[in-house]
């Protein structure tokens, strides 16, 4: 896929790893839709894209943890650009709660916006896609994906989940004869907000939580997720499992 001038919604824009995609394809020349629930940062690196000689991007505040909210990201965006090309599903979170004492809450919550969320938006991108060309849906997943971590059971449960869907997707697309692709990148330990979240903001819990050693950037995953996005038509980089050289697991 030629990225200029291609049509590309990314969620959970505002921080991390969202934003360092937004960055890469945004230089690239794509017209991006850019959601997230901070409206100030999204404004911020709105800016930023502007600043750098990048298309202004569509900003559209949203919780996806609400259905209306995500389909009003794809109206916005069919109303602004036309069309769609890319969906890069990279929102999501985690929280500290195990299945023998976590909050319902804190499981409901990683549910809807880890998996169901994500589920509904590649509905919505799939009827955005031009039947003849197609699009690409690219899900942004973890290595807890494939592995369970030390007290992680249900984020991983979220992101095994969210394995499942890309596959199921790729084999439903493979049966309806859609030229349309589906891949997904599977990061490790990575320089974001992650653990700021899944502590509440507690800085020892934090700083406890964080490996010594380098971890991955933000924009190392940008880098893996434009590989994926310009490969050619006929190549599906089904899945990339990304992780810093010292990570152990």
């Amino acid at each position: 896929m030629d990225l200029k001038g291609s049509k590309a919604v990314i969620t959970g824009a505002s921080s991390g790893i969202g934003e360092a995609i937004a960055l890469e394809l945004a230089a690239r020349g794509a017209c991006l839709t850019l959601t997230a629930r901070r409206g100030d940062r999204l404004e911020e690196l709105g800016s930023r894209i502007s600043a750098a000689g990048g298309e202004a991007p569509l900003l559209v505040v949203a919780d996806l943890r609400q259905a209306d909210d995500i389909g009003r990201i794809f109206h916005e965006s069919g109303e602004r650009w036309g069309g769609l090309d890319i969906l890069v599903n990279n929102a999501g979170l985690g929280r500290k709660a195990g299945f023998h004492d976590g909050a319902t809450e804190d499981w409901q919550e990683m549910l809807d916006v880890n998996v169901l969320a994500l589920a509904v938006a590649c509905r919505e991108a799939l009827g955005c896609f031009d039947e003849q060309k197609g699009g690409h849906i690219l899900n942004v997943s973890s290595m807890a994906g494939h592995r369970i971590p030390p007290g992680g059971g249900f984020y991983a449960a979220t992101k095994f989940a969210v394995r499942a869907i890309t596959e199921c997707l790729r084999q439903e697309l493979r049966t309806l004869g859609s030229p349309s692709r589906v891949s997904e990148i599977s990061p490790g330990f990575v320089t974001t907000e992650f653990h700021d979240v899944l502590y509440r903001g507690d800085p020892e819990k934090i700083a406890a939580g964080l490996p010594q050693y380098r971890v991955l950037d933000p924009g190392d995953v940008a880098a893996s997720v434009v590989h994926i996005l310009e490969a050619p038509d006929h190549v599906a980089i089904h899945d990339i499992l990304i992780r810093s050289n010292e990570q152990e697991s």
